[in-house]
């Protein structure tokens, strides 16, 4: 069987590239497991964590369908494999992609759909 090798840059580029082929929960959680394979046996480990906020001066559009549809503009993966994702790395995100976000919440399931919590309780530990 052939090896192949990727050093961390391209590994990331390609799991970024599969994650373009998703466009369902359980294609996205189908995606997750076969990473998480991959990298049980290359000893990696990848931290995840989708981020979704609504803007305190705009109201959701009418087709809002919460957690199934969500504006994808209010919505933000966050994708690392160098270190776990803390609540700073949240913040960061909202510096940069909210203007007045409120109601922030996050989860670690790939599909964003399960397990949504405010970011203060994920990160109570």
């Amino acid at each position: 069987m052939t090896t192949f090798t990727l050093d961390q840059e391209q590994y990331e580029a390609l799991i970024a590239f599969a994650r373009q082929g998703t466009s369902t929960p359980d294609q996205a959680r189908s995606l997750n497991n076969f990473l998480e394979q991959i990298e049980k046996a290359n000893g990696i480990k990848r931290y995840k964590l989708w981020v979704q906020w609504q803007e305190a001066d705009q109201p959701l559009p009418p087709t809002t369908e919460f957690p199934l549809k969500w504006p994808p503009e209010l919505r933000y993966y966050i994708e690392l494999i160098s270190r776990p994702i803390n609540k700073n790395d949240v913040q960061e995100v909202l510096k940069a992609k909210a203007r007045k976000p409120v109601n922030v919440l996050v989860t670690p399931d790939p599909g964003a759909t399960l397990g949504w919590a405010s970011i203060d309780d994920y990160f109570l530990q």
